[in-house]
């Protein structure tokens, strides 16, 4: 799959290049320092990848401007060509970088990237440039399942059974040559073999061990399978001691979306987050169709901080640097900061007049909680 800057090269989508490949150049080394930026502060991940996709983005922003600075390390003139910011440009730079890190992360970036990205993505519209970012995008949301799938054998790696890769290694005796008597060389044959005998029994043994341990641990995984579905099909929570039914139906959001992540091993895959959402809608007043603005669901958690348990909102991560997720727009409000309630919607990586049901938005608060747990990780 070709690079984010090939592609949108190739489309025409670079301006003021003018057939002058020492511009493209100058991009692309940008990029790559823009990579070791990145690399050093991996919490710049989500400010850059809610950058690279917002088509309204400013100029400001805090992606946007590391991308500006590192373009200016390796073309100091830049900013006499283009009269305006190239935010296009930028955002090529910080989708790119975020891909080149995702490639030698096995798997763990990407499921960062997408699962900050894939709730909001429904609510922006892309230009041109929408074909190659799509393909970034739909690749990183397969390598996140299948870091998923893979998470169960990489907890593994924590079991304190190692795994006996390596046969045993054995010297026969060396002064056979020597020996003329057939009894003693009969006897020294024997005791070879035993001793041969007696290591691949050790070495059995600790495959065994080894198969029994992986075995409970799968096992583990399974009920926690079987639990979770017995978590959906109750409507209980075991933290707050009540059923779901007991509280409004935004605060159950939170409650619930809290239980969930609790209640889960690390790097969840992406039907969890589908499980909740269609718990979540089996709660009275609470469907897919009915949809609440940014501005309503702000003035909602703002006026209702005490409604949701203090234990519960210290639980979430922190607010993002740069533009906002939508879990931030809640944890925000719900910490009581004082803030204008356009103020706190401008800062969202999706438009202001987006519209989104709560079984959405707990899915988009799970999906964003589970990114930001991996980055800590």
């Amino acid at each position: 799959m070709p690079n984010v800057l090939d592609a949108m090269n190739h489309l025409g989508l670079i301006d003021k290049l003018n057939g002058d490949d020492t511009r493209f150049d100058k991009i692309v080394d940008a990029t790559s320092l823009l990579v070791d930026e990145l690399k050093s502060d991996e919490s710049l991940l989500i400010p850059a990848v809610l950058a690279s996709m917002n088509n309204g983005i400013l100029a400001d922003d805090t992606a946007i401007k590391l991308a500006e600075a590192s373009l200016l390390q390796t073309w100091k003139s830049a900013n006499t060509v283009y009269d305006d910011a190239p935010i296009l440009i930028y955002r090529s730079m910080l989708l790119e970088a975020c891909d080149r890190i995702s490639k030698t992360a096995k798997g763990r970036i990407a499921y960062i990237l997408w699962n900050t990205i894939a709730d909001m993505l429904p609510f922006i519209k892309f230009g041109n440039e929408g074909t190659v970012f799509d393909s970034i995008f739909q690749n990183w949301a397969k390598e996140s399942e299948e870091y998923s799938s893979l998470n169960l054998i990489k907890t593994i790696e924590d079991i304190k059974t190692p795994f006996p890769r390596k046969l045993p290694d054995f010297k026969a005796s060396d002064d056979l040559a020597e020996i003329h008597d057939f009894e003693t060389i009969y006897n020294k044959i024997s005791e070879d073999f035993t001793q041969r005998e007696s290591q691949y029994q050790e070495q059995y043994r600790r495959l065994k061990e080894y198969e029994n341990t992986v075995k409970n641990h799968i096992a583990a995984n399974e009920n926690l399978k079987l639990d979770t579905l017995w978590w959906s099909k109750s409507l209980y929570s075991s933290n707050s001691n009540k059923s779901y039914r007991a509280f409004a139906p935004k605060d159950a959001l939170v409650i619930m979306t809290n239980d969930l992540l609790c209640a889960l091993q690390e790097a969840p895959p992406a039907s969890v987050s589908y499980l909740l959402a269609e718990t979540l809608a089996q709660l009275p007043n609470i469907d897919f169709e009915t949809k609440f603005s940014l501005k309503a669901i702000w003035e909602y958690y703002s006026a209702n901080t005490t409604k949701i348990p203090e234990l519960v909102i210290e639980k979430f991560h922190s607010v993002s640097k740069g533009s906002w997720l939508f879990n931030d727009l809640v944890v925000t409000a719900l910490q009581g900061k004082t803030m204008d309630t356009d103020e706190a919607i401008a800062k969202l990586a999706v438009p202001k007049d987006t519209q989104i049901s709560l079984p959405e938005l707990a899915q988009a608060i799970f999906r964003q909680e589970s990114a930001k747990q991996q980055l800590s990780s």
